[in-house]
Parts: C-alpha cells; structure tokens; sequence
C-alpha cells in the first residue's frame, strides 16, 4: 500500500489519511511517498511500518547513532536539524488550535548551533546480555533492554563514565532492572554517580577511586540516598549565578538552552524594583534567583521538600535575600498567602498546572503571567482556562531544550486584559 505523509507527531511519527482514517507510520517524513504495512488496525486510528521509501524528503538524513532504529530514546534523529525546528514550531501552533482552540503567533523555535552532546544528565538501565551486565535503555514503545555503546546526545565526560562502567560494572555486583544517574555540573565539570542497589559498596568505591572528575558517588536503596564519596551536590551555573543541587532534584538538562530560556524569562519581566513576583513550582529557586534582582521580592513554591532546601541555600550562596520559599504543593500553598502578585511564573511538569492553582490565579488576578512549558498539549490547555478567564496571551516563543526529541519548551507572557 502507498500513501503520501502529509504530518508528523511529536514521538516521530508520519500521519498519512488513508480512506479517511489517520495512520501513524514510525520514521516517515512529511512530504514523502512511501509503501507501508498496516501492523494495526483500530477504528478510528492505524499504525504502519514503512517497507519502501518511494519519494524520499529532501529533509531526510542518516541518523548518526547506531541504535536509532531500536532504542526509544530519540525520535527524530533521521530529520534535518532546521526542519525539526519547523516542525517543532508546527507541533505548537496545532496543539494551540486543537486542544486551546487559541489562534496566535508563535514565534520560531530558538535552536542550537551544535544539536549533540549537550545532556548534563542520564539514567541508564542495567541488563544483561550474553551473561554480562550492561548499560542500556529501552527500545522504542517497549519496556524491553537494549544495551548501548553510545549516545550522542551526552556530553563527552558522561559518555565515556558510561563506557567505563560499560567494561567493568560487573565487579560491583549490581543487579539488573536497576538504575544508574549520571550528572555533571556546568560551573566546574564534575561528575556525580547515583546507583540504585543493592551493590557491592566495597568494590563499587575501589572501581571509581581515582576516576578523573568523579566528584560524588553514591547509592539509592530502600528509598534512602547513601553519600560514599564526595560532596552530596551537583554544582551548576547560569550566566553569573550558582546552583547547588541535590542528586535527585530536578535541574535542566541542556546548559546552554536553559540560560537562553532564563534570559527569556527576565527580558519578559522586566525591572520593576517594586514589584512581588510568585515562582509556581519553582524547583531549586533556578528562575526565581535568576530574576530576583530586578524585583523587589520573589516568592517560590515547590512540593519536592529537597528541591526548597537547595533553594534557600542557593539564595544563600548567590547573597539574594529577597526570595522566601515554600515546601509544598503549589494548589495548596499559594491560595492562602497573603502577598498580592504583580506577575506569576508558572513553570509545572509535564502534566500541567493543578486545576485548583489556576482557579487560585484568576482570584489573585496579577498583571502578567509567565508560563514556562514542557508539554504543548497541556500548555494550550492551561492557556485556554487563563484567556476564558480575562488574559491575552502576548507571545509564545518555544526554545529548543531537547534537540533529536520530540518534546519541545516554551515560554508564553500573558497580560490581564
């Protein structure tokens, strides 16, 4: 069967409307012909795989990695970089439209002169293959271990951590369907090494002893952190601030991209010494230290009581004293303070804000939102509450965090009308 592919989804995949029907087709380019074989047939969607390329995209490449074709992690590795951001841009003005039924201008997705080796983080599966254990991640839309030699997504010093422990995490009798976390932090290039165990904690620090740049190692089990070596944080830095981050916290995983989205931030906001500015799922206090001295206080509040810890002594280390942060669900803190909020930022996780704190923001009605986004879906569907509710969304600008990957950031500013 032939069809032509006329979209793209955000996990990479060709949509073609065969007999009215959407069929989503893995790796397929939008403007390309291609024979397919149906692999499922529902009755409003259908899945293919493709057997024949007859009219391939000139925005078509040969994917660098190795793995590509089986792992899950990437998904459009086969697409030029300039046409990812295209369709990057694409993928958000449609989630607007369909989900927000919101028509506005988004603006071209902010991109990166290198679209490789910019991960300052990894979680690897350990399996077994052959009887031996070894790294890996899970290959596409399956829970299934693929072992892997390399990744071009990782900054250099954690690819070749990763291909250590590659060649010789057997003698730390580590079990397979754990985990390890790999970090490095940008203000000095250390490493920091998380293994879930249980393990062999003798041998495990013989192995890494001495390792070039290792800064901290340490063991997760039984839901507790042990520290063996090091320091017990990760050390960040965006532009002149610093960030100390605890293992397990949440901090952007592309350096470069992350204080390119911070500028965004504060170039929306402005400086406005008299204002009181709220950080709604503010993690380790990133962007409300980012803009605190161009307001005259901030306000952060985040559930993950460690990601509050490292933000009052970020504050500390940065010598910011006009940021108060709260340990807490953000629906259930920020509709009892007092303060009255000139601008919020909303900054939530994949799933969006909580129905309850958007509710609490039209009550407080600030003059200005900022609302930082990882998922267009929910994002147009958090914007059609706040434009129902009195807002004019002023400008969407996406900034690419996640090149080779579907998932795309964004910065939107809205104005009370």
């Amino acid at each position: 069967m032939k069809c032509k592919i006329e979209g793209i989804t955000q996990r990479g995949e060709g949509v073609a409307r065969i007999n009215g029907k959407a069929t989503f087709i893995p790796y397929a380019v939008p403007g390309e012909e291609v024979g397919i074989r149906i692999t499922e047939d529902r009755k409003k969607y259908s899945r293919a795989e493709i057997i024949e390329i007859i009219t391939a995209s000139p925005d078509r490449v040969k994917p660098p990695c190795p793995h590509y074709y089986k792992c899950g992690g990437c998904v459009w590795q086969h697409i030029k970089y300039e046409r990812q951001l295209q369709i990057k841009q694409q993928l958000v003005k449609d989630a607007l439209t369909r989900i927000g039924k919101i028509e506005t201008e988004v603006m071209p997705v902010i991109g990166m002169d290198n679209p490789w080796n910019y991960r300052n983080k990894v979680t690897w599966h350990i399996g077994k293959t052959q009887g031996e254990l070894k790294l890996g991640y899970y290959r596409a839309n399956s829970q299934e271990f693929l072992p892997i030699q390399e990744c071009n997504l990782l900054q250099a010093e954690i690819a070749e951590l990763s291909r250590f422990l590659n060649c010789y995490l057997f003698l730390t009798v580590a079990e397979p369907g754990k985990q390890i976390i790999i970090r490095q932090g940008s203000a000095d290039q250390k490493l920091m090494l998380i293994i879930e165990g249980p393990v062999d904690r003798k041998a495990l620090i013989n192995l890494m002893k001495g390792y070039p740049n290792l800064e901290s190692l340490l063991v997760y089990e039984d839901n507790q952190l042990e520290l063996l070596t090091g320091k017990p944080y990760v050390n960040f830095q965006i532009d002149t601030y610093k960030y100390q981050v605890s293992p397990l916290a949440f901090f952007q995983v592309n350096n470069q991209q992350a204080e390119r989205l911070y500028q965004l931030v504060k170039e929306n906001l402005g400086n406005n010494q008299e204002e009181t500015v709220l950080d709604a799922y503010c993690g380790t206090g990133s962007i409300a230290l980012y803009i605190s001295k161009n307001h005259q206080e901030v306000i952060g509040v985040e559930a993950f009581a460690e990601s509050i810890q490292d933000a009052n002594n970020n504050a500390r280390l940065n010598n910011i004293h006009n940021c108060q942060f709260y340990a807490g669900k953000c629906e259930q803190i920020i509709p009892v303070l007092e303060q009255q909020f000139d601008t919020i930022i909303l900054d939530p996780p994949r799933s969006g804000c909580h129905p309850d704190l958007l509710n609490s923001i039209i009550e407080k009605s600030p003059l200005n939102i900022t609302y930082v986004s990882c998922n267009p879906a929910t994002l147009a569907r958090d914007l059609a509450f706040l434009t129902d509710n009195g807002y004019i969304i002023n400008k969407v600008q996406p900034v690419d965090m996640f090149p080779q990957a579907g998932h795309v950031e964004c910065v939107v500013v809205l104005y009370r009308r």
